[in-house]
């Protein structure tokens, strides 16, 4: 999620600092980061109120598509 990387960075936090806002492990967030990564949605919303940015910003359009689509291909 380039997203979520770049807000991070705009925020001028670290990994370990955005971790101890959310109450989530560095490592889970430093996976929510890369790309093609599924991340479950209650990560992304503690990342996104940590930040103050809204959960669609950090989240790449393109991403938001194949995610819809993976999971119209399963209900099917």
């Amino acid at each position: 999620m380039d997203g979520l990387k770049h807000a991070r960075k705009a925020k001028g936090l670290s990994l370990a600092e955005l971790a101890k806002a959310t109450g989530l492990h560095a490592k889970a967030i430093a996976r929510a980061e890369r790309p093609r990564q599924d991340v479950r949605v209650s990560t992304v919303v503690a990342i996104g109120r940590a930040l103050g940015v809204p959960v669609c910003e950090l989240i790449d359009e393109g991403e938001r598509h194949e995610r819809h689509e993976r999971r119209s291909r399963r209900r099917s």
